[in-house]
C-alpha cells in the first residue's frame, strides 16, 4: 500500500512539473511570438518613416532647385505667371515621363503668403491668402531656408518641400513641390499592407477645396490617400500615440502624423491580415 501511495505521489509530482514546464514552454512561444510581431511592426513604421523622407528630401532638391530658375524669380518678381507657366508645365511634364513624383505638384506663393500660382489650377487667378493656416511659409520667410514636411493646405494634407525664392538679396516669395501618399500607398499595399493616412476632421475646413467622400469619413477622421474605406470596422476609433490593435484576423498599426508646425493631424493606419509575413520588411 506505501508503495503504491509513493507512486501515485511520484506521479501527482512528476504531472505538476510536467504541466509548469508545458505552461512556460507556452509563455515562452507566445512571448517570442509576440516580440516577433512587435520587431515587425518597429520596422513597418521605420519603413514608413525612411519612405517619407525619402520623398520629401528629393521634393526638396525639385524645388531649392526651381527657385534658382530666372522665369521662377521673375514670376514672383514682376507677379507676372506668364514668365513661368511654360516653363514650369514642361517641368511637371518631365517629372511625370521619368517616373519621378507622377502626382507632383508645384505652388508658387508671393512673400505675402498668398497663393499666386496653382500649377494645377493655373487658370485660377485668386491669389488666397494662406497665412491663417500655411504657417510653413511664414518659417521659410523668417529663415530664409528650405523646409520640407507635412502640412495641411486647401486641397488637402500632402507632403510638402518649400524653398525661398530670391532676385539676388531681396525675398520675393516661395515655391513648393506638392506630393501625395499613392506611390507610399502602392509600395506598402504591394507586400499585402494597407495604408491609410487618417486627417483629423477638425481640419476639414482648412482643406476646403478637396471633397472627400462620405463613405471615407469615420467620426473622428478623414481617409486623405484611398478612394475605398477599409477601416468600417474601426469607425468610432480615437487613436492616442503609436500603438496597435488585433481586429478579428487584422493587425491594426497606428501612429501619430505631425506636421511641418509640430502639431498632430492625424494618424498613419497600417492594416494587414494575421496569416501575413511582414518579413519583408526590414526598415
Amino acid at each position: 500500500m506505501m508503495k503504491e501511495k509513493r507512486f501515485f505521489l511520484s506521479a501527482l509530482v512528476m504531472l505538476f512539473f510536467g504541466l509548469c514546464l508545458l505552461f512556460l514552454y507556452n509563455k515562452s512561444i507566445s512571448f517570442e511570438e509576440d516580440e516577433t510581431l512587435k520587431k515587425q511592426m518597429d520596422a513597418l513604421l521605420l519603413t514608413l518613416h525612411n519612405k517619407i523622407e525619402e520623398t520629401t528630401h528629393v521634393s526638396l532638391a525639385s524645388s531649392v532647385i526651381l527657385a534658382k530658375s530666372p522665369h521662377v524669380i521673375g514670376c514672383l518678381q514682376n507677379q507676372d505667371r506668364t514668365q513661368c507657366l511654360d516653363y514650369l508645365l514642361d517641368i511637371k511634364n518631365t517629372m511625370a515621363l521619368s517616373g519621378v513624383f507622377e502626382n507632383a505638384r508645384l505652388h508658387l506663393h508671393t512673400k505675402e503668403f498668398k497663393s499666386f500660382m496653382r500649377l494645377w489650377d493655373y487658370r485660377n487667378e485668386s491669389n488666397d491668402d494662406l497665412s491663417a493656416f500655411r504657417h510653413a511659409l511664414e518659417k521659410v520667410k523668417a529663415t530664409k531656408r528650405p523646409i520640407k514636411g507635412i502640412e495641411i493646405g486647401r486641397n488637402g494634407m500632402f507632403m510638402r518641400a518649400i524653398a525661398p525664392v530670391f532676385n539676388q538679396e531681396e525675398y520675393v516669395g516661395t515655391i513648393e513641390t506638392v506630393v501625395d501618399f499613392k506611390d507610399i500607398s502602392r509600395y506598402f499595399k504591394k507586400d499585402g499592407v494597407e495604408l491609410y493616412v487618417l486627417m483629423k476632421n477638425e481640419y476639414a475646413d482648412i482643406a476646403n477645396a478637396s471633397e472627400y467622400s462620405p463613405n471615407l469619413r469615420l467620426d473622428n477622421y478623414t481617409i486623405v490617400n484611398q478612394s475605398t474605406n477599409g477601416l468600417h470596422f474601426i469607425r468610432s476609433a480615437n487613436f492616442q500615440g503609436t500603438g496597435y490593435m488585433k481586429m478579428g484576423d487584422s493587425y491594426v498599426l497606428y501612429t501619430p502624423i505631425v506636421d511641418i508646425n509640430g502639431e498632430y493631424v492625424g494618424f498613419f493606419v497600417l492594416t494587414w491580415s494575421e496569416s501575413l509575413s511582414l518579413a519583408s520588411f526590414k526598415g
